[in-house]
């Protein structure tokens, strides 16, 4: 497990988290993954798969997660602007990456780099 590599987004890809803030600001509240594998009492195991330039929903982890990014290279998180929060983008390693996560974030995933992105998340519902 690494923390993940954050990057300084370009002029141009700065201007293109704004703009995705503004034209889905209505977006409502979904899901934290395109699919759920796996569900018991203390956890709820998400696959989520993102070609290149394909955003998740906008969703809120009430929960911990980890995250077991295994294919990508680029990816954002987007959080509303009533968030208060900036976009970051991350760099993913070639090997792929695992990262602990607090619950209590609201935002979408952008994926801007090149590769599809795919990842399992595993939230600790207790």
């Amino acid at each position: 497990m690494a923390d993940p590599e954050y990057i300084e987004p370009t002029p141009q890809l700065r201007a293109r988290l704004e703009q995705f803030r503004e034209d889905h600001e209505g977006d409502p509240v979904g899901d934290i993954g395109t699919r759920v594998l796996f569900e018991e009492d203390r956890v709820r195991i998400w696959e989520l798969h993102l070609e290149p330039g394909e955003a998740s929903d906008l969703h809120h982890h009430d929960n911990d997660y980890y995250l077991v990014i295994q294919q990508g290279d680029l990816i954002a998180g987007i959080p509303p602007k009533s968030s208060g929060s900036d976009p970051f983008v991350a760099r993913i390693p070639p090997e792929g990456n695992t990262v602990a996560v607090p619950g209590g974030g609201t935002e979408w995933a952008l994926n801007v780099g090149q590769q599809p992105y795919y990842e399992v998340l595993i939230e600790l519902k207790t």
